[in-house]
């Protein structure tokens, strides 16, 4: 895999963008947010050989918490070694508030 070239399973996460316009430095919250969220095993193994550590860390600590739902802040926040503080969210993963206990 090249690390400068996005493989299929990570441009298929990026549906709505032209691929061919992204550039990885640039836009990488965008594909950070993607893939951190949506990425399969192969993809996420990806983004962690194209981007440095301190990168994805810094991501998971600024934007994290708004961007990723709680389990997959949970597991990014893991792998980056980095502490984030527990966001309570209304209907953040288990069942909604509407669907009673």
């Amino acid at each position: 895999m090249n690390p400068g070239v996005i493989p299929e399973p990570v441009a298929r996460l990026l549906w709505d963008v032209d691929v061919s316009r992204l550039d990885l430095d640039r836009d990488r919250a965008l594909v950070f947010e993607r893939v951190m969220s949506r990425g399969t095993w192969e993809s996420m193994k990806w983004l962690r050989k194209r981007y440095p550590q301190a990168a994805l860390a810094e991501f998971v600590q600024s934007r994290g918490a708004r961007v990723l739902a709680p389990r997959d802040l949970a597991y990014w926040a893991l792998v980056c070694e980095v502490n984030v503080p527990r966001v309570e969210r209304d209907a953040g993963g288990g069942r909604p508030r509407w669907a009673g206990t």
